[in-house]
């Protein structure tokens, strides 16, 4: 991966919770195209193929948000997690992700076309003229328009049609099932499923089937931008719940009640005919809406899902970082442009079958990539059902080969061949010396002002306000003498295309005239914000920097004055000790010499007990030395804890650092009147010198030691009685346990857990926010575990999390690199 010439901007998070999770049921909505088309052609053995795909999206749905909980900020969601977990073989990587990508780019210009041929079908009848061209374009476009002025905009209309058409979707499955359960008229709930499905033919449609029933899981693509994380990664989990009721369900319920064969693989006329024995009339009404919305809300979807991958792979160093750029409103520019450009060279070929062929074969690739990435990865905490993935990835690979040589062998390799073009594509770009091309030429021309703002930009709107009215009214004359010689389904079925249509097209005109001054006001406080923010942050950094630096220097001075002394003491005292030697041993030969001294000299021996002396200096002598070594020690771990020395990161033994935090905290880990010992384990691992700033790194650990230690004298001194009576000693004492493992050989991690009472998981979520803090007023800042955070994060590019049960005790890890990577940004 190459490094980054200039600095890439995090994603602002700027989307609601009900804005991540619309775009992630979104997925759900992708049935309405694939089911009607395998129903066709397979009848009741289509559903031999939706279980088998029904459990493996349920599960991938799971693992990614346990991927998502250890990668929350990144962006792009699976593939981009995919690239983490291959990260040994980036080439592969990068041909997963845009494998992924290339099966949504897709998404927008089949939806135009099913849409096109939607209205085409209820305005020929009328004897009114379908510009099928000019409605493909418009609505490929059309989600782009509305994208170009934040994903956020995009976000709020999205969810205000997918809540009503996810609800649809849900009652059309649970009330299909319960009718032919429980309704007279009903041809039974259980269908006679023949003969069986031939392995080809299950293998060829599983192909397709990937392309729909693995999607579900686009909510993990808007988790770093994401206003509550936590929430939108919840999201996953309440749409794995979903599937089975989608994929299994619905399909029940078109396979036994959409059984003419005059339906074809219409998705109008196959719905339409499951609908109309429970929901009467309003069937053609409600099945046009779900249609339109469906299409509608999954381009945009993959209108929001497609920049952020591009983003992520760029923000890596698998892609140019021209991929990366950000307008002020966050809108990842040219990423999007690029996605409009391959979204609309899928229109131009204009095949929907050969289209979902060549890009279904990127999307399965890019699954089996995933697969493999988690089989690889099998030892690391964030990947599940390893053996599974191992299983998932044998078949995939078998119905790549078998199913895609079933549809076509040129689409196939088509599909195998394109993921590979479009990267070498993408990474080339920055070779043509257009400012297109660079981030240099887009920061410019975001920080140039607009040289031509219209004089009056009120008349500007009220004209396209004129405009609009005038089109509206126009187009509704003309259209009405068709409509009277319609039918009522076919009123109703227009109107339910118009409606959503009108709205994406009223928002996408509003991106263009009143929305940007909304915006502007908006950004201008929100800057503002961000600024007092980023001040705040500065402020803080500066006076932790100035207190560490302060407190370093005290250190490393105490330390040299310290060292003086006991040096001086420690160097003599082996002189001493044979100082005192001879003269023991001339008072022994003065005793043999002379053994009748006079009355007044074996007085004083007596009274000084001569004997006693002679034997116990000596282990006086020694335990001096012992002494002046222990504090000879002491100083060499304050030396060693400041670091004053290490500005840069260098390569070091991270257990000396641990041992001499310890040892300066030595005094709180013994037993005191009301408290017990608090024992440390320590179980260490063979591990190499690590790159990293030292005095940072062993700040962090002293950080996260002393809060555990707070925390078991906390739990050792519970009241009883009134407030001046502290209770007895805890039964059991506290334990502190610091263990380092070796994590594929790339990352190194630190793991310190007590045995307390644990952290609530409303704490958690703010344990590394700045200056909060459960302590009392004037016992803590609550910026310790904040600077943690960034130090950990930030300085050394690794994690660090918090995992905790309530009354088990707390764990806090450190995954630093081994190596650093010096970054070229500035």
């Amino acid at each position: 991966m190459s490094q980054q010439p200039f600095a890439i901007s995090p994603l602002p998070k700027t989307l609601t919770s009900p804005e991540t999770c619309g775009f992630g049921f979104s997925g759900l909505l992708l049935w309405l195209g694939t089911a009607p088309a395998m129903h066709a052609a397979l009848g009741p053995q289509a559903i031999w193929v939706w279980l088998p795909g029904t459990i493996v999206g349920m599960m991938l749905n799971l693992q990614v948000k346990r991927l998502g909980s250890y990668f929350p900020d990144v962006a792009g969601g699976t593939p981009n997690y995919m690239t983490r977990l291959l990260h040994k073989f980036p080439h592969l990587a990068r041909y997963g992700a845009i494998g992924y990508l290339l099966g949504w780019v897709s998404v927008p210009p089949m939806n135009a076309i099913i849409l096109t041929d939607l209205i085409k079908a209820n305005l020929t009848p009328l004897g009114i003229t379908c510009p099928a061209t000019l409605l493909r374009i418009g609505f490929t476009v059309l989600p782009f328009i509305v994208a170009f002025s934040g994903t956020r905009t995009l976000g709020i209309l999205h969810y205000f049609f997918v809540f009503p058409a996810i609800g649809f979707i849900l009652t059309f499955c649970l009330q299909g099932i319960g009718w032919l359960s429980f309704a007279p008229t009903s041809p039974g709930i259980l269908p006679d499923f023949g003969v069986g499905i031939s392995l080809i033919d299950w293998m060829k449609w599983f192909f397709i089937a990937v392309y729909a029933v693995y999607g579900c899981e686009t909510a993990s693509s808007f988790v770093a931008d994401s206003r509550q994380p936590n929430f939108t990664l919840r999201c996953l989990q309440v749409t794995a719940g979903m599937i089975p009721i989608v994929y299994l369900g619905g399909s029940w319920v078109l396979m036994r009640l959409a059984t003419s064969p005059d339906l074809g693989d219409s998705a109008y006329l196959n719905l339409a005919a499951a609908t109309t024995p429970f929901w009467g009339a309003f069937a053609p009404l409600l099945v046009t809406f779900l249609i339109t919305s469906g299409c509608l809300l999954s381009s945009s979807t993959a209108v929001s899902n497609c920049p952020r991958i591009l983003y992520q792979l760029a923000k890596d160093g698998y892609l140019p970082p021209v991929f990366a750029v950000l307008s002020r409103r966050g809108v990842i520019e040219p990423s999007l442009i690029f996605t409009l450009v391959l979204s609309l060279i899928c229109l131009v070929w204009g095949d929907v079958a050969r289209v979902v062929m060549v890009t279904g074969t990127g999307y399965l690739t890019s699954m089996m990539a995933i697969h493999l990435g988690e089989w690889i990865s099998r030892r690391r905490e964030e990947t599940r059902w390893q053996l599974w993935s191992l299983g998932f990835l044998g078949l995939e690979a078998v119905v790549l080969v078998v199913g895609g040589l079933a549809w076509g062998w040129q689409d196939l390799g088509i599909g195998l061949l394109l993921p590979w073009l479009i990267g070498m594509v993408a990474t080339q770009l920055p070779r043509l010396k257009l400012p297109l091309f660079h981030p240099d030429g887009w920061m410019q021309r975001y920080r140039q002002r607009p040289q031509n703002v219209k004089a009056d930009w009120l008349v500007f709107q009220v004209m396209i306000l004129i405009g609009l009215v005038c089109s509206a009214l126009s187009i509704g004359w003309w259209m009405r003498a068709g409509l009277a010689q319609g039918t009522e389904g076919q009123h109703v079925a227009l109107f339910s295309i118009l409606l959503v249509t009108v709205a994406f097209v009223a928002v996408a005109i509003a991106c263009w005239t009143s929305l940007p001054q909304i915006a502007a006001i908006t950004e201008s406080r929100e800057q503002v914000e961000l600024t007092l923010m980023d001040l705040q942050q500065a402020q803080t950094k500066l006076v932790q920097a100035e207190k560490m630096s302060s407190l370093g220097e005290m250190v490393a001075g105490v330390a040299h004055e310290i060292n003086n002394p006991v040096n001086f003491i420690h160097g003599n005292l082996s002189h001493v000790v044979d100082y005192i030697q001879d003269l023991m041993n001339l008072i022994q030969l003065y005793q043999q010499q002379n053994p009748n001294t006079s009355p007044e000299i074996q007085a004083m021996v007596e009274d000084i007990d001569l004997e006693f002396l002679q034997e116990d200096l000596p282990k006086t002598l020694n335990s001096m030395k012992i002494g002046t070594d222990r504090i000879r020690k002491i100083v060499l771990s304050l030396r060693n804890f400041s670091r004053l020395d290490e500005a840069d990161f260098k390569a070091v033994d991270i257990h000396e650092g641990i041992d001499s935090t310890l040892l300066i905290l030595g005094h709180r880990l013994k037993a005191k009147a009301d408290v017990l010992e608090i024992k440390i384990i320590k179980d260490y691992s063979v591990l190499p010198e690590i790159e990293c700033y030292p005095g940072q790194l062993n700040q962090v650990v002293m950080n996260i030691l002393s809060n555990a230690l707070d925390a078991l004298e906390e739990n050792a001194l519970k009241k009883t009685g009134d407030e001046k009576n502290y209770a007895q000693k805890q039964s059991k004492s506290g334990q502190i346990t610091i263990r380092t493992s070796l994590l594929d050989n790339e990352f190194v991690e630190i793991a310190i857990a007590d045995n307390g009472i644990g952290i609530p998981e409303q704490i958690q979520q703010r344990i590394f926010d700045p200056f909060f803090t459960t302590k009392a007023v004037g016992k803590g800042t609550g910026m310790g575990m904040s600077i943690s955070y960034q130090i950990i994060t930030e300085k050394h590019r690794g994690h660090l999390k918090c995992v905790s049960v309530l009354g088990q005790g707390a764990e806090f890890l450190i995954q630093i690199p081994i190596r650093q990577q010096v970054s070229e940004t500035v």
